[in-house]
């Protein structure tokens, strides 16, 4: 009976070790392979938009607003957050439809999380003029393995769509706010960066733009995936204070990340008070 449990604590501490040591590898659950398709190479312009609306605060009206903001910049795609659908906190209105039939941003995809706390729910979307050839979504890493109220479930959706003959892989993203760590020690906003560049790494790609509202304290937090040959639009150089809160002291908390693969034609930022972000936008043009 010893010996058998000698055997069964070995093999125990074995599977901890090798647990411990696992780095996130998002292929060992979704093939990210699975629908590329790598063409031949063709140059062409498309333009994002990344865009906070104020959850729980949404009106018809405001969510037009936003609608007309995206479509005024000419977008081909829009990576939305904070975007509450048939929710109890907005009358279970199906904004959404703004864009499904009134808009040629017809093209929608939506996923929702859980509010710690307040029994509600809501989550990104991203809308576009061309229909999407895949969508699916990744939860980013969380510091408990219980669900707690002081800390939002995070996620980060990835699609594939075809722009002018040329197919992107488009994400949209939210990040934590909250200052608490993993239980290893790194900072929970740390360890959500550092599943996203594992994920860009190891999807084959060309085309990656990332959208979001990341809630850096500073540019710094970039870094990692500037060393690794990605790029930032919203920057030290070309800085645009996205968020019109008096709350904290960096504002430009908004940003869209994209591969070495695109280049930046033009960028900006469309102010006014629908939300308490203001839209960013961005023109790339494809590279060989």
């Amino acid at each position: 009976m010893k010996k058998f449990s000698v055997v069964i604590l070995s093999v125990c501490l074995i599977c901890l070790l090798v647990s411990c040591g696992r780095k996130i590898t998002p292929n060992s659950y979704y093939d990210i392979t699975d629908g590329v398709v790598i063409g031949e190479y063709k140059e062409m312009n498309f333009t994002v938009c990344s865009y906070n609306i104020k959850g729980g605060e949404a009106t018809t009206q405001s969510v037009t607003k936003a609608k007309n903001n995206i479509e005024s910049v000419g977008a081909d795609i829009a990576g939305l957050q904070e975007v509450d659908n048939l929710s109890n906190r907005t009358g279970k209105q199906d904004f959404l439809s703004i864009f499904k039939n009134d808009s040629a941003l017809n093209n929608v995809a939506y996923y929702a999380v859980d509010i710690m706390g307040f029994d509600e729910t809501y989550g990104l979307a991203e809308v576009s003029k061309n229909t999407f050839d895949k969508s699916h979504f990744f939860k980013l890493p969380y510091p408990y393995d219980i669900e707690k109220s002081d800390v939002e479930k995070r996620i980060i959706i990835r699609s594939l769509i075809t722009i002018n003959g040329v197919q992107i892989a488009f994400y949209n993203t939210h990040l934590s706010y909250e200052d608490v760590n993993m239980p290893d020690g790194a900072s929970l906003r740390k360890a959500q960066f550092d599943y996203i560049l594992q994920l860009l790494d190891s999807d084959p790609c060309p085309y990656k733009v990332v959208t979001g509202d990341f809630n850096v304290l500073s540019f710094s937090e970039f870094d990692d995936l500037v060393k690794s040959g990605y790029k930032i639009v919203n920057n030290s150089e070309n800085k645009f204070d996205s968020y019109r809160g008096d709350d904290v002291s960096f504002k430009a908390i908004d940003n869209i990340i994209y591969s070495s693969r695109l280049e930046l034609v033009s960028s900006g930022m469309k102010e006014d008070d629908l939300s308490d972000h203001n839209m960013l936008y961005a023109t790339f043009k494809t590279l060989k």
